[in-house]
């Protein structure tokens, strides 16, 4: 089986989400949802009536504020450096992080102790997506797997092929039954890092432009590729594959072309008690300082 792997993945990243995130406790009774991006402003909208009491619970157990006939008498201390209020009856609590996410349940209650309102708000704070890799693995001429991946939290996915969809992971609806969906969480030193992954078999000679599209509640990628057939990815592999041999072929006979220049020359001495010549290999060593040699020649010869 000729298995062939190419991947693409782009340098750049969604940056965090700027602006601020805005959750309104003051129109309307009953439940409502509020998502957000790390790092983002949050800001609460509350009631701003002089005659009444106003109590902010998260998860039913945390008093983050509470206000009587419009003065602040009780704040949270996580929000005691951070803490902003106006006259209009907005609260800044400072920039998002994900200890943030929960229930929150505003109550206002009449001069007389009566209960006025409840208001419920589901706050989501959620790290964005990231910019998806895709990438696009030959397991034969005939078949291949395509893959995207990202990072961030409650990532979406859409696969298209030319317009064409492949891959909607939203509730698994319109979706072919030959693709997988995982998702993983790494620890880091801080924080959590989720990988959100989806692959898919498709016929090898397709080509096109190949689209992955991310998302979540807070922000959005995408990352286009070109998907090329497998039987190019095959020639090309077997073209290098024949070009690497040939290279390789070529250092070995430079080579042993180098140690046979390299190699020692031998001399002939003739023993001549002997009938047949003995070749010795010796090594010839070249004395520079002649004059010195003639000098003691001269000497001894006396």
């Amino acid at each position: 089986m000729i298995s062939l792997y190419v991947i693409f993945t782009a340098l750049t990243t969604t940056a965090l989400g700027k602006g601020s995130i805005e959750c309104n406790f003051s129109e309307r009774s009953g439940a409502q949802q509020c998502f957000g991006a790390v790092g983002q402003l949050l800001i609460f909208h509350l009631p701003n009536a002089t005659n009444t009491e106003v109590k902010l619970t998260k998860d039913d157990k945390y008093l983050i504020l509470k206000i009587v006939k419009n003065q602040t008498v009780t704040l949270h201390e996580e929000y005691a450096n951070q803490f902003e209020r106006f006259t209009n009856g907005t609260i800044k609590l400072g920039k998002a992080m994900k200890r943030d996410s929960g229930d929150y349940l505003l109550e206002e209650f009449g001069s007389n102790g009566v209960s006025l309102k409840k208001v419920k708000v589901h706050l989501e704070i959620q790290a964005p997506v990231l910019k998806p890799a895709v990438s696009q693995m030959c397991l034969s001429q005939e078949e291949m797997n395509i893959s995207c991946s990202s990072e961030g939290d409650g990532v979406e996915f859409i696969l298209t092929l030319d317009g064409h969809s492949l891959i909607q992971s939203r509730g698994h609806s319109h979706s072919p039954s030959n693709w997988t969906a995982n998702m993983q969480s790494v620890a880091g030193n801080k924080t959590e890092l989720r990988v959100s992954n989806v692959t898919m078999s498709l016929q090898g000679q397709l080509t096109g432009l190949l689209r992955c599209i991310v998302w979540n509640n807070v922000s959005r990628d995408e990352t286009v590729i070109h998907l090329q057939s497998c039987k190019d990815f095959v020639s090309s592999s077997v073209m290098l594959a024949v070009v690497a041999g040939a290279v390789t072929l070529l250092l070995l006979v430079a080579l042993c072309l180098c140690k046979m220049h390299n190699k020692p020359r031998p001399t002939t001495v003739i023993n001549e008690g002997n009938s047949e010549d003995e070749v010795v290999y010796t090594e010839v060593r070249v004395i520079k300082n002649t004059r010195k040699t003639r000098s003691n020649s001269h000497l001894n010869a006396r």
